[in-house]
């Protein structure tokens, strides 16, 4: 039996209260395959005062879709509260959708601005790995 996609306002509430806590975020290398996120690689980070907010904003402004694409996603952005742990974390899919919390939600969300995250990355090459 296939899971119905959580309602939008569902995920949104998810998602205000992961940013809530957020201090910092990373990009994670590799597909979203199941892979737990502590166990990804970290190919970009962010850890300004400005950074995490502007990325939260660029991965969670748009539409839902009510359901999801079924490629394996990409680099997956996880966000972090002060202590490192991770809070939340969403993966682009189809080059314009970001899955956040996928197997839970099952509802992409496309984005207002689909090449705003990886132009605020290349704002911090020192960082980038």
């Amino acid at each position: 039996m296939t899971r119905e996609a959580a309602d939008g306002a569902a995920v949104r509430a998810r998602l205000a209260q992961a940013r809530s806590r957020t201090a910092a975020a990373l990009v994670l290398g590799g597909p979203d395959l199941g892979t737990p996120p502590a166990e990804r690689p970290a190919v970009g980070e962010v850890f300004d005062p400005d950074g995490p907010a502007e990325l939260r904003a660029l991965t969670s402004t748009g539409t839902f879709t009510g359901g999801l694409r079924r490629c394996p996603g990409s680099p997956t952005v996880a966000l972090l509260d002060a202590d490192g742990a991770f809070v939340a974390s969403g993966s682009p899919h189809g080059g314009r959708d970001i899955s956040w919390e996928r197997g839970r939600f099952r509802n992409n969300l496309t984005v207002a601005d689909p090449g705003g995250p990886l132009a605020l990355l290349d704002r911090y090459p020192g960082q980038r790995r």
